[in-house]
């Protein structure tokens, strides 16, 4: 049985329900947000947001279709794009597979682990595909609409919308959960083991504070600089992909052809780096690798310290920039340098103190690392 599979606590059925309902609430309440800017005439912040509603839906059935391989297998190529369009090119994506989450938990747990090999192997790719797609809703639609709304009631001169002040929070929840649910995708291929529910629990204060820093940091970056925003985190996000793909190749030993193909996994997650880059795709697709954990760590630390030194010096510009007169410039200012810090720290050790764990036998049992060969798969047939 997958990893994923056992994993599945009595508690798992209600976690998925409260996710989906989070993924249903998000797009919403941003939806009848750009409503309320375009009703106040606030016509380019009106575009932004209805972007950011638009673009997950080019994502979605990418991930969607590549997490169906097994299932796929079966059906005739119109049947494939019609299934894909419609269960991915919409903005409730997430919520759906977070619904068919927690159908298949309960199932599960009311069944017990009746499931036959065809049924475990769906379940399999359904899980996965929860935990990619939950990230991907995290990147590309939570976080700029987060960032677009906390601009909007900086600069605006009318109080606050409700539907606003309602909207941010969503946001910024399905963040923290989301990045928490990624810290478990990596931990599983290190074959740490499970991961208790305490170590969950801290993982999501931690992304509290690094992701409180790095976006108040972008945000208000943007209140000063505008659109030189996408300059700075192109920048980031390219060296990343780069030296990610470069290292790729002069540590990986399969056939060139197939080394190319996988390139477009790297390309995919180039828009989560911009808010997390140790997430490195190539090894988590290599478990063999004897000093995976040691790149890992260095990684790691090298990603926390970067976004640091990004934040401060973003956030510093904006103190000393002409919006400094704002009553919130010294505030945000001290949050985002007390919160990176403190919550890069926090991350670093605890991850160092995972990894010391994993490798004590009489504290964890060695499991079968997550599988991304369905994407992967996918990629090499495009």
């Amino acid at each position: 049985m997958n990893l994923k599979q056992e994993n599945l606590k009595w508690y798992s059925p209600f976690v998925f329900l409260v996710g989906a309902i989070l993924s249903f609430a998000d797009p919403i309440t941003d939806i009848l947000t750009l409503v309320e800017f375009y009703r106040a005439d606030h016509k380019t912040w009106f575009g932004v947001a209805l972007a950011f509603v638009f673009l997950p839906c080019l994502v979605f059935p990418v991930l969607y279709f590549g997490n169906r391989d097994r299932e796929f297998s079966e059906y005739t190529s119109t049947r494939k794009c019609t299934q894909t369009f419609l269960c991915g090119f919409h903005p409730f994506s997430a919520a759906l597979a977070r619904l068919h989450g927690f159908l298949f938990s309960f199932q599960k747990r009311w069944r017990g682990d009746e499931i036959d090999t065809a049924g475990e192997e769906k379940a399999e790719d359904l899980l996965d595909h929860i935990d990619y797609v939950v990230l991907f809703e995290a990147v590309v639609e939570s976080a700029p609409q987060f960032i677009l709304q906390l601009y909007a009631m900086s600069v605006q001169e009318e109080p606050a919308m409700f539907i606003q002040i309602i909207s941010l929070p969503v946001s910024f929840l399905i963040l923290a959960w989301a990045f928490t649910t990624a810290d478990e995708i990596i931990h599983e291929g290190l074959n740490i083991g499970a991961m208790e529910i305490k170590h969950k629990l801290f993982l999501y204060i931690t992304h509290v504070f690094l992701l409180s820093s790095r976006l108040l940091a972008v945000c208000y970056f943007t209140v000063s600089y505008k659109w030189w925003v996408i300059v700075v985190l192109l920048f980031h996000t390219s060296a990343i992909v780069t030296a990610d793909t470069v290292s790729f190749f002069l540590n990986d030993q399969r056939e060139s052809d197939e080394g190319f193909k996988s390139v477009g996994f790297f390309v995919l997650f180039c828009c989560v780096h911009w808010l997390r880059d140790d997430f490195s795709v190539q090894y988590a697709e290599h478990p063999e690798s004897p000093d995976k954990k040691i790149v890992l760590r260095r990684l790691q630390l090298l990603s926390n310290v970067l976004f640091v030194l990004e934040n401060f010096v973003m956030i510093l510009l904006f103190y000393f920039s002409q919006h400094s007169n704002n009553w919130y410039s010294l505030p945000v200012t001290v949050c985002v340098c007390l919160f990176g810090v403190l919550g890069s720290v926090m991350r670093v050790a605890h991850f160092r103190v995972l990894l010391k764990h994993g490798n004590d036998p009489s504290k964890t049992q060695l499991k079968t690392p997550l599988n991304n060969s369905n994407m992967v798969h996918w990629i090499s047939t495009v």
